[in-house]
């Protein structure tokens, strides 16, 4: 009986660690990449730096104008996220436990934008952007970044708030609470596992986004991070090394917001999502 039990163990955990290499050597490699030089990147791509210099990091943060890049992603997730908080929270709690004319119809509505890729809709809505005067500005990627995580967001939000007793609600409105405090005081710090899971699955998708920031802005001075990337390669010639401190300064916001709420995260996909 212990070798059968041990052996689907083994398979497990030899599965489990190939995933990992996987994940990992990709990142890894590109963290010692960093600290290279283009010649050592280009013949000894494998191998330990000959010197651990922050150069290209550096040179990346001030002569590729990535404090310029960071900011603008920056107010860029920022802004997108509280669009996204502001917005889904108040209309899954309303989807969830609100009964009025309508309410499973502009559901699915909602729904239907997350199977609606970005690809299909991006030059309409560059072109409703343009005729606003939001084309090549921050104000314009928050208002679409946010547009297109609502979908998943209420989706999530409206499971989460279903799952919470109508009672709890109830008896708030026997006491005397309103609709809004009996939101805020009750049910949005019960789903606040879902509320984290939302704000860190938003942000890292505003974060690592590249499509819309490469359509809707042209200046130099509004681009982000990814974009920013754009700028270490030329006609020529591609200096690998500052592309790699640049992907390395863009990935450690996203690591250090998932390891802090890693748990938080965990749980409130698996109770909004899969409910």
């Amino acid at each position: 009986m212990r070798t059968r039990l041990a052996n689907p163990q083994v398979l497990l955990w030899t599965v489990l660690l190939v995933l990992l290499a996987v994940v990992t050597l990709p990142i890894f490699w590109a963290v010692l990449a960093s600290f290279k030089t283009n010649m050592e990147i280009v013949n000894q791509p494998f191998s330990l730096p000959k010197s651990w210099s922050f150069d290209n990091y550096a040179k990346a943060w001030d002569l590729g104008n990535f404090s310029t890049y960071f900011w603008n992603t920056t107010i860029i997730t920022i802004g997108g996220m509280l669009l996204v908080l502001i917005v889904a929270c108040p209309a899954g709690y309303a989807f969830a436990q609100i009964k009025f004319k309508g309410n499973n119809l502009i559901f699915y509505l909602f729904l239907l934008g997350m199977a609606l890729p970005v690809q299909a809709i991006i030059i309409p809505v560059f072109y409703q952007l343009k005729s606003i005067g939001l084309v090549d500005s921050l104000s314009g990627v928050v208002l679409v970044s946010a547009g297109l995580a609502l979908p998943f967001s209420v989706f999530l939000m409206r499971n989460t708030m279903k799952d919470i007793q109508k009672e709890l609600r109830e008896s708030a409105y026997v006491d005397g609470a309103s609709e809004w405090r009996a939101f805020f005081s009750i049910m949005l710090p019960l789903a606040k596992p879902a509320v984290v899971a939302l704000l860190v699955f938003t942000f890292m998708s505003i974060w690592n986004d590249f499509l819309l920031p490469l359509v809707l802005l042209i200046s130099n001075e509004n681009f982000t991070l990814s974009l920013g990337l754009l700028s270490f390669q030329g006609e020529n010639s591609t200096n690998f090394g500052l592309i790699f401190a640049g992907t390395v300064i863009s990935m450690i916001p996203s690591i250090i917001v998932y390891l802090i709420f890693q748990r938080q995260f965990v749980e409130g996909m698996s109770d909004g999502a899969v409910k």
